[in-house]
């Protein structure tokens, strides 16, 4: 019987859905990252609100994406609750529980070194001859109606200049031109949305990462929102009861400019 494959990121939660019949479809076909991608998946496994014919089908990886050709994509990776129970290694019935569960008791996360960190195997800058944000990643604009090209499940960390304490949330992030992401905030419901309040009132830069391909446990663990984690919880330690282990850190935090409010690295 083989060994059943550990979910830490997103290259191992796609290498366990390819394992089991029905859950991971890829195709070569060219496709348009504006507007065509979400297109071809509502045909194929959208469920949800979206506009009738749906169906609950399985994750798609989309292999030659117009525009990024080394570069594919991935949608609907949790878009059932039988494929979020297989990559958190539990039955669809019990995820509530077992969500409870590791906000009861949460791991912290922990700092490695920078040589461990996978996220740093490839280093881009900014001032780079060429650098252009929109080249580098492949973010789909979903609809004719977006702003642009949107990175969706970014998984934006920050920390509180004050108290120190830190916390991971989700935000639609739009590319906004080649050096620029423009950030959603949902007043009153974000953790990083307290800290940007004090970064501004004080006239600093709020540093913060974006991490993309992130152990799915990290995404649903960012989406508890107060009173159940209130401010100053932070939700990696969720993700880190939910795999009982530490989400791992790299030590390298990102230094601010004077002249801004946010300093953005995203890590791959």
């Amino acid at each position: 019987m083989a060994e059943k494959i550990k979910v830490t990121d997103l290259r191992s939660a796609l290498e366990l859905l390819k394992t089991v019949p029905g859950q991971l479809i890829e195709t070569d076909e060219p496709v348009d990252p504006h507007a065509e991608i979400s297109g071809v998946y509502r045909q194929v496994g959208a469920g949800g609100t979206v506009m009738r014919p749906t169906r609950i089908g399985p994750a798609m990886i989309f292999n030659n994406v117009k525009g990024h050709e080394d570069a594919r994509v991935v949608i609907g990776l949790l878009a059932s609750r039988e494929r979020v129970g297989l990559l958190l290694g539990e039955k669809p019935e019990r995820l509530g529980f077992l969500l409870n569960e590791a906000v009861q008791n949460p791991i912290q996360p922990v700092t490695v070194p920078n040589e461990k960190a996978k996220c740093q195997e490839v280093v881009h800058y900014v001032d780079e001859p060429g650098f252009d944000i929109r080249k580098l990643i492949p973010a789909p604009t979903n609809t004719e109606e977006d702003a642009g090209p949107y990175i969706t499940t970014g998984m934006c960390y920050a920390s509180d200049m004050e108290t120190g304490e830190s916390d991971v949330t989700i935000h639609r992030l739009c590319l906004q031109s080649k050096d620029e992401i423009s950030m959603f905030f949902t007043p009153g419901a974000r953790h990083l949305g307290v800290f940007r309040e004090k970064a501004e009132k004080f006239g600093k830069p709020l540093p913060i990462s974006i991490s993309i391909g992130v152990d799915p446990a990290i995404e649903i663990g960012a989406c508890f929102e107060p009173p159940t984690t209130p401010l100053g919880f932070n939700e990696l330690s969720i993700a880190g009861a939910l795999r009982n282990e530490p989400v791992e850190l790299h030590d390298d935090q990102p230094q601010a400019p004077e002249t801004s409010i946010a300093d953005c690295r995203i890590q791959l």
